[in-house]
């Protein structure tokens, strides 16, 4: 066999196979970025594990996504309020639900590769200090002044739980600064609430008790363990 033809074989066989090999191996279809048709709407999807992870850009949040069968041969993805994300078929196809768009819902492409995500590392004084500087956040915007305090006596100095702590103040500052944004909501915060605790606990609650908003998390489950923006929003208005 010469050269020639032994190269144009080697060649062959690597597009036949080594091009397809990333496709059937799995990762690369069950995480990546997508993006709408337009461009302006953008997620990372993660389904590497259970549950299934989606951050929208330009976003601190992660949001665990339970699944729910469809019509079509499809999966409903949803946030922990019941509120539908994603609709993901057989196909493949992606559908992002989202009141930002237009019609409500658009279909999304995988337009390229991402990481895992993941809760960013914490330690108890960064937690703490994350809570200090949402306070004064808080009170520089005018909006409330809310004393943010921090409830895990279970939890050593470097626990791995810190990490969920300080994920959970982000995501409740997300969740009043979409809130606050309201001159009613402003001025109800401002009668009916002085603090907010985030306590680690063993259950997911959100609850009002002497003007005191108390968010129950499960520090040693990232993410499943603490209540999205969402969820928040919607407890926090019915609370107040």
């Amino acid at each position: 066999m010469s050269g020639c033809l032994r190269a144009a074989i080697v060649l062959i066989v690597a597009v036949m196979f080594g091009g397809s090999g990333a496709a059937e191996n799995g990762p690369p279809l069950r995480i990546g970025h997508y993006s709408t048709g337009s461009g302006l709407t953008g997620f990372v999807l993660d389904r590497l594990g259970t549950p299934i992870k989606l951050r929208f850009d330009g976003s601190d949040e992660i949001l665990a996504l339970t699944t729910e069968p469809a019509p079509y041969a499809s999966m409903t993805l949803k946030r922990d309020d019941g509120a539908g994300v994603l609709r993901i078929y057989e196909t493949g196809r992606v559908l992002l639900f989202t009141d930002k768009l237009k019609d409500g819902s658009a279909q999304a492409h995988r337009d390229q590769d991402a990481t895992p995500l993941i809760v960013k590392r914490a330690t108890k004084a960064q937690a703490q200090a994350d809570a200090a500087a949402l306070g004064r956040k808080l009170k520089r915007s005018g909006a409330a002044t809310l004393a943010i305090t921090l409830e895990a006596p279970r939890l050593g100095e470097k626990s791995d739980g810190w990490a969920a702590m300080a994920d959970a103040i982000a995501v409740l500052g997300i969740a009043l600064d979409d809130m606050l944004t309201s001159p009613i909501a402003r001025e109800t915060f401002a009668a009916k609430l002085q603090r907010v605790v985030i306590r680690d606990a063993d259950r997911v609650d959100i609850k009002l008790t002497a003007r005191t908003l108390v968010v129950e998390i499960v520090a040693k489950e990232p993410i499943v363990g603490r209540p999205s923006s969402a969820r928040l929003k919607s407890a926090i208005g019915d609370l107040l």
